[in-house]
Formats: C-alpha cells, sequence, structure tokens
C-alpha cells in the first residue's frame, strides 16, 4: 500500500519556513515554477501551457457579470498545466521534504511549504499517463497540520474512459491568510507583470510554455503577448566575468512597471533578491520618460555562481554581501558587492549617452550655483567636475553645499598627499618639476577658496546678528546670551574654541589675535589669574600680549572687556550696577588691577598700574536714560553720534559704548570690499 503521509513534521517545517509579507505572490511563483518543470519534464515546451485562474472574494456569478472585478481582493489562485503531472516519482518527491529530484532545476524541496505559509491549504487534482494509454488521477488536500495529507484518492482509469482524459494538473492555493492578501496586487495585468518580471530569464530565452490569467469575470489576458509587446523589443545582453565565473546582465526597459529601476540576481531562471539602481546610480532616478510614456530599467542578472548559491527558501543567497569587515575566507568567494560593481559598470556603459545628458545638466546647475551662492567650492568645480557630476541629483541649499564640501575635503587630502610627493617622494626632475606645478596650482587654488569660504561666513554671521537684534517671528527680543554666543561660546575659554567659532572680529580685528580669552566665566576661575578672589564675571574678557594693541616692543600688557545687554533693554539706572553697565565694566577693571597675574608658562605678571592699558567695550542698544547716565558721566559721543567714548585717566581705560545699529553698520563697511570681490550681494 501506497504511503500518503509526510516523512517529516509539516506544522514545524511551514513555522520555520520564512516567507515576508511582502512576497505575497512568491507560492504563485512556486506553483507556476512547479507547472513549468513539470512540462520540461514531459518535454511538450511547444503546446504546453499555464492557466492561471484569478479566484476573488465574492459570488463567482456576481463576479462573472460585475465591471470592476479588479477591484475585489484576491482570495485564492488555481493553477492548471498540461505536465508531466503527480505520477509515482514525483508523489513520492511531493511527500519527501527538501527533496533533490529537482536539484538541477534549483528546487530545494520546499516550495509547498512555501504556499502554506500565506495560504490555509492547497487542493491538487493531477490527471496523469502510467503506461500506455492509461490514465490515473491522484487527488488530495495539503495543509500545515497532522500528516500533512488529507482527502487522499487515487483512481486507475479504464481503457475505455482513458480515451476521453487528457493529461492535466491543478494546483488550488486556497484562501489567502489576511497579512498577505493585503499585499497581493489585485488588476490582473499588474499580476501579469509580475509573473513577466519574476519569470523574466523564461520569456528572453524561449523557455517559456505559453501562459495566460483568466478572471473571475472571465477576462483573459495572455502573459506572453504582454512580454511581446512591452519588454522583448527592449532587451539587451551584456557578459562580465568574476574571478572565473561568468555571469550575464540582461537589461531591460519595461512600461508602466511599479517599483522603480532595479537590479534582479536571478538563480534558476528565476527573480530571488533585487535592489533599487538609484542606491548606486543615483542619476537614473526611479523612472525614466521617453515618447512612449513612463518606464523603468531592469537588469537582470544570471549565472552559475548564483544559481549554486541560493538559499533554502530561494529568497537570497549564502554569499556575503561584501558590506562592512570581511573574514579571510569571505573576502575569497565572489560577494554580492563584487556582482553589484561590474553590474553598474555594464550599466554605465549601456546607458552612457542618457547618463552622460543627464549628469550635464545636472552639472551646470550645481556650477551655478557655486559661482552665484558658493564660490569657496570653485577649487571643486575645477578639479573634481567629474566627481561633481556623479553627486546625487536634485541637490539644492545646504544639502548641496554639504557634498561640496564632502568633495573638498577629499581634494584637500589629495592635494595633501600630492604635496607629500612632491616634497619627499619624486627623485626625477621632469617628474618633480610636473609635480610642483600641479601641487602649487592646487594648493593656491584652495587657498583662495578658504579665503573665500572664510568671507561668506563672515556675512553669514553678519546676516544672523542683524536677525538677531530685531524681533523673531513671534514678536520678541533675542537673550543676552543668545547675542552673546554670536561672538564667542559661552562659559569657555579659548583653547577649547576653534578660530572659526570667535567673531570678535564684529568688534575689532585685532580681538582675533588675543593670548588668552574667558567668556562668562567667573574671575577666581580665569587661569591668568593669581589668587583673584570675585565671581564678577564678565561676559569676556580678553588677555593681550603686547604686540595686539601697542607697538611690539612695548613692555606691559593690556586687558579688553566686552560686557553685551539684551537688544532694546531700558531698565538702566545708577542704583544698581547691575543695571549700570558703565559702572558694571568699572568694577571689573578695579578688580584685575588689584590682582596679580600669570602668563601662559605660569611666570607672574606684575600689572603696572601706571602702564597696562585697559579697553572696554559695551554693545547695547540705547535709550534716553542711559544716555542721561552716559552724558552725566562725561562720555563723549562718536563722530556718527551712534556710540559713546570716554578714557578714564586713574585706570588708564579707555570705554566705548556702542549700539547694535553701529556694530552692524562698521563690520559690514569694514568688509564690504571683501564681498565685492567674491561677487556676494550685501
Amino acid at each position: 500500500m501506497e504511503s500518503t503521509t509526510f516523512s517529516t513534521n509539516i506544522t514545524g517545517k511551514v513555522r520555520n519556513t520564512k516567507l515576508s509579507k511582502m512576497k505575497a505572490l512568491w507560492p504563485l511563483f512556486e506553483a507556476i515554477s512547479n507547472s513549468i518543470h513539470a512540462i520540461e519534464e514531459r518535454g511538450n515546451l511547444q503546446d504546453g501551457y499555464v492557466k492561471i485562474y484569478v479566484i476573488r472574494n465574492g459570488n463567482p456569478e456576481t463576479l462573472r457579470q460585475v465591471t470592476n472585478a479588479e477591484t475585489y481582493p484576491v482570495r485564492s489562485f488555481r493553477v492548471l498545466d498540461n505536465g508531466i503531472g503527480f505520477n509515482e516519482r514525483n508523489y513520492k518527491s511531493f511527500l519527501t521534504a527538501e527533496s533533490d529530484h529537482k536539484v538541477d532545476k534549483g528546487a530545494k524541496g520546499i516550495g509547498r511549504f512555501v504556499c502554506l505559509k500565506a495560504f490555509r491549504n492547497v487542493l491538487v487534482n493531477s490527471t496523469f499517463n502510467g503506461s500506455g494509454s492509461k490514465y490515473y488521477t491522484r487527488k488530495f488536500t495539503l495543509k500545515s497540520e497532522g500528516d500533512g495529507i488529507f482527502d487522499y484518492s487515487f483512481i486507475e482509469h479504464s481503457n475505455e474512459s482513458s480515451e476521453d482524459l487528457h493529461q492535466e494538473t491543478s494546483i488550488t492555493l486556497n484562501q489567502y491568510l489576511e497579512e498577505y492578501s493585503a499585499n497581493c496586487p489585485r488588476p490582473i495585468k499588474e499580476l501579469a507583470e509580475k509573473i513577466v518580471e519574476h519569470f523574466l530569464i523564461y520569456f528572453i530565452s524561449e523557455k517559456c510554455p505559453f501562459i495566460e490569467l483568466i478572471d473571475s469575470d472571465d477576462k483573459i489576458l495572455s502573459v506572453q503577448e504582454l512580454y511581446n509587446s512591452t519588454v522583448k523589443p527592449y532587451v539587451g545582453e551584456y557578459d562580465f566575468e568574476i574571478k572565473a565565473s561568468k555571469f550575464k546582465m540582461y537589461l531591460v526597459k519595461l512600461y508602466e512597471t511599479k517599483g522603480g529601476q532595479r537590479i534582479h540576481y536571478c538563480a534558476n531562471e528565476r527573480s530571488v533578491k533585487n535592489e533599487k539602481l538609484s542606491i548606486y546610480l543615483p542619476d537614473i532616478g526611479e523612472s525614466s520618460i521617453d515618447d512612449a510614456g513612463d518606464f523603468t530599467y531592469q537588469a537582470y542578472i544570471i549565472g552559475n555562481y548564483l544559481d549554486e548559491n541560493i538559499d533554502n527558501e530561494r529568497t537570497g543567497f549564502v554569499f556575503p554581501t561584501g558590506d562592512g569587515q570581511l573574514t579571510e575566507e569571505e573576502e575569497m568567494v565572489i560577494s554580492l558587492k563584487n556582482i553589484r560593481e561590474q553590474v553598474i559598470s555594464k550599466i554605465e556603459g549601456a546607458l552612457q549617452a542618457y547618463l552622460t545628458a543627464v549628469r550635464e545638466a545636472k552639472f551646470d546647475q550645481y556650477r551655478q550655483h557655486v559661482y552665484n551662492e558658493s564660490p569657496q567650492y570653485r577649487p571643486v568645480l575645477k578639479y573634481m567636475s567629474e566627481e561633481m557630476k556623479r553627486m546625487p541629483p536634485g541637490l539644492s541649499g545646504n544639502r548641496l553645499n554639504i557634498e561640496l564640501y564632502k568633495l573638498e575635503m577629499e581634494l584637500d587630502l589629495k592635494t595633501k598627499q600630492l604635496g607629500e610627493k612632491v616634497l619627499n617622494g619624486v627623485t626625477d626632475t621632469s617628474e618633480y618639476m610636473s609635480l610642483y606645478e600641479e601641487y602649487i596650482e592646487k594648493f593656491n587654488d584652495i587657498g583662495k577658496a578658504n579665503l573665500a569660504k572664510y568671507v561668506v561666513h563672515r556675512k553669514s554671521i553678519i546676516e544672523l546678528l542683524d536677525k538677531f537684534i530685531g524681533e523673531d517671528e513671534n514678536g520678541d527680543l533675542q537673550t543676552e546670551e543668545a547675542v552673546h554666543k554670536i561672538f564667542f561660546p559661552l562659559r569657555s575659554v579659548s583653547d577649547e574654541i576653534s578660530y572659526e567659532r570667535q567673531n570678535l572680529w564684529l568688534i575689532d580685528e585685532r580681538l582675533a589675535y588675543h593670548n588668552y580669552l574667558a567668556s562668562d566665566k567667573p574671575l577666581k576661575t580665569v587661569e591668568v589669574f593669581d589668587g583673584l578672589d570675585s565671581s564678577d564675571r564678565p561676559d569676556i574678557l580678553v588677555f593681550n600680549h603686547s604686540f595686539a594693541f601697542v607697538d611690539d616692543d612695548a613692555p606691559h600688557n593690556s586687558f579688553v572687556i566686552v560686557e553685551f545687554k539684551r537688544p532694546e533693554r531700558n531698565n538702566y539706572s545708577t542704583d544698581d550696577e547691575k543695571k549700570n553697565p558703565v559702572d558694571q565694566v568699572i568694577n571689573y577693571i578695579r578688580t584685575i588691577r588689584e590682582s596679580k597675574a600669570t602668563d601662559r608658562r605660569g611666570k607672574t605678571i606684575n600689572i603696572d598700574k601706571e602702564r597696562t592699558p585697559f579697553y572696554a567695550y559695551i554693545v547695547c542698544d540705547f535709550n534716553s536714560n542711559l544716555s542721561r547716565i552716559l552724558e552725566d558721566k562725561n562720555y563723549k559721543k562718536t563722530p556718527d553720534g551712534k556710540g559713546y567714548f570716554y578714557y578714564h585717566e586713574g585706570y588708564n581705560a579707555y570705554i566705548e559704548v556702542l549700539c547694535y545699529e553701529k556694530l552692524l553698520k562698521d563690520a559690514k563697511i569694514r568688509n564690504k570690499i571683501l564681498f565685492d570681490k567674491l561677487g556676494l550681494p550685501h
């Protein structure tokens, strides 16, 4: 008596089978694949057929009469073929998990478990020729429970009845599970397109039997006709080799195909893994267009190496991706990255004219951005134009500047490496002169770009300050701390802050050249003072060597104090030092004059009360209250009427009170020539 049970735990096997919910059509592909293999085994490819009946939710009679049957969800698929059928050999293989019966075709013997992963059960009805002219019919239901086989029957037809029979097998994938049904396309044309995509290699190599789809409303669509009209005219073939393994790429132009432009890695005439082409070739985009309409490029890769390295579920490969750190063993084999690089190279060659036009248009857009908005990147434009052409398309503003900055850093590194070679690595005179000239040209251009970058930085800071001294979008004024941060970070010292992060040039260019600076730090924590016990906290305190403000041979040093007040503050008073910036600054000077200081080597500096100069800047907005205080203290107006100044003879201190408007205006005037030379608006 023949066996009707599985020789494995089918429930556990289905549970351990992996199938993403996004791959809802894979069970259908498995059934179609089995039909194709059955036709190949029977040897009737010329008159072989695969008919796929789409069974939708709803009453069958009603669905035949409606005009919008495609809007109803797919419940089941019935796949009918005239292949070899479930004869004794094939049925025995079917009952053996991971059978090697069709291993030469890439089959792993797990297709039926994939089907049960997405459907409640599978109905099998197969009539086949046993020997001579005698026919047999084998029927059963496959479920992921018990022994797997239910409602089994085997009929041996008489010779007389066999005359009215023909060889045909029906596989019904019955009742989608909800999570997979939601990801099954509904339109019959989209289903046909997915079948063409999945079995494209069969179609291209003309190894595919006739396939048609029959919908619930009896609408019929020939998959072959769809392929012949939309795909066949647009197929290109390209060969390449990696480590002695041969591969072939079919580059196909598909119209009305969803999902973007993709690379398909195939095994045994089917797509196994796909990737978005635009990730590795950004200029190709998600789709393209010509006179015939929207289309996508689909690259299909085949080769024995792919056939031999497919995983058990036939949804991926077992070789390494090539990303990240590889083991010594992984480096010896071909990785997905190795294959992908060759594929991209072939596509680059095949679509050279198209990609060149796209890149030239993009490059022209980016070039105009450099000329008009970011001249600091002109060396990138000059020396790395090809790399610019491979930047992602559609960039603008800060996103574009970030990509240009990356190329600038790459150019800077290459120039430094070239300089090292010129200075230390070249002995041949002619080669030296050639490399030397190249190095000097690049070095000069990069220097100009760095200067341009700094000028652009200054313009941005001036614009930011201009914005901060006015009201924000809510009608509120910026705080003192917010304004302070523009000039120098809070609660920090000069050793912690890079040159690019301080903007004291807004007040006085010479302030950039200081020996030590403390921002919003209590005086007792300032390292240049020795044992000063004061919690006073100037906004900015600068200790300078003599060269900063006086002649190089002067025997003394100097201190600078900067105090900021919130824009449009008006509660100034002589009754409270904290509400009177003038007295506040004088108190700072008095405290410092009574202390001892040390230089950067720890050597004590005696502050000469007669000769050590102090410079103080108070930055605020004027009002009648503050003007009265200043005039009472004998401060003089500046010639432009936008500020006040005073020389305190007793403390050898020059104090200047500036309004934000004056500071901003003066900074613009001082930098105007730089902006003009760079062609920047101001």
